[in-house]
């Protein structure tokens, strides 16, 4: 091949790789995979365009086509710690975790200041059930960059999966400090202290979540159930009916305001209520409710019964 032909192949490559490149940052991932493709035909050695196309392809949650294309590129460069990274990422999100894991620390190997890969690696062990571990990744993450209000959120809920909710609480102090508009970690630590039986303090944490993004649903919901835990039962309603104007798909929901209504003894609200968490999810609320010490109050309404014998969905 003559040498001013390969100039201009290069050339046309490295056009269609920053095309691509700006397409990646737009979120156009498909129109991205197509200009790195180009980028490819022009020159086929190409990691850099490789590894974006990869990129692109597990952002369009192609996983496995994500994966293939970064094991080609790692034989152009085994030593691509980003490669290596997102190679596991792209394993996690197939639930391959002992794999992913592997990648992880091939990305470690090859840079371990890579604050993102041990944050990540710990994300994947604490889907593994592995918190301690978990803990020790995010800390590694923590030591190289002391302002990640993300890995603090997440080492709190590891330590919340523990039990150890004053080493929670800690964490999501820190993400917060560091964060104070941090809706996660004021949700979260919510959680940590309706866990921990501190429900006046959870109220407060899902108040402050709720005053950054007032449409977090879930805030809205485990404030509920917070309230619940005070026998706060109309307050808890209101917090669930906030919540299901958000999310009126969540059976959960429903099925919350149903037992509230049925400890306060209002049958045909409980009724009402029950009816759609059990549409939404019949075969978990039909065996439930049979057994809920919730329900007891209505439990011989010809209503009930009726509803449990025969739903009207």
């Amino acid at each position: 091949m003559p040498n001013s032909f390969k100039l201009t192949l290069n050339l046309e490559a490295e056009f269609y790789f920053q095309q691509g490149l700006r397409r990646n940052k737009a979120e156009k991932f498909e129109a991205a995979i197509a200009s790195f493709d180009k980028a490819l035909q022009c020159k086929p050695d190409y990691p850099e365009a490789l590894s974006q196309k990869g990129f692109a392809l597990g952002s369009l949650g192609h996983h496995l086509k994500a994966i293939a294309v970064f094991d080609e590129t790692l034989k152009l460069q085994s030593d691509a710690c980003w490669v290596w990274h997102n190679r596991a990422i792209a394993l996690g999100k197939l639930e391959r975790y002992l794999e992913a894991l592997n990648s992880f620390d091939r990305a470690i190997e090859f840079n371990p200041d890579a604050a993102t890969a041990w944050h990540n690696r710990g994300i994947t062990l604490c889907d593994c059930g592995l918190y301690e571990k978990a803990i020790d990744s995010f800390d590694r993450t923590l030591k190289l960059q002391p302002d990640a209000y993300w890995a603090w959120n997440n080492r709190g809920n590891a330590y919340r999966q523990l039990g150890s909710h004053l080493q929670a609480l800690n964490s999501y102090d820190r993400a917060i400090e560091f964060n104070p508009d941090d809706v996660m970690a004021w949700h979260n630590r919510g959680m940590n202290f309706t866990d921990w039986g501190r429900y006046t303090k959870a109220i407060a944490s899902y108040d402050r979540a709720l005053a950054v993004k007032p449409d977090y649903y879930k805030a809205w919901l485990n404030r509920g159930i917070a309230c619940e835990k005070l026998l706060s039962y109309e307050e808890a309603i209101a917090n669930y009916n906030q919540a299901k104007q958000l999310q009126p798909k969540d059976d959960i929901i429903w099925y919350n305001i149903s037992r509230c209504y049925a400890l306060e003894n209002n049958i045909g609200a409980a009724i009402e209520n029950l009816q759609q968490a059990i549409c939404l999810s019949p075969k978990k609320y039909l065996t439930q409710v049979k057994t809920s010490s919730d329900f007891d109050k209505i439990r011989y309404d010809q209503r009930f019964q009726a509803l449990i014998e025969k739903p009207n969905c």
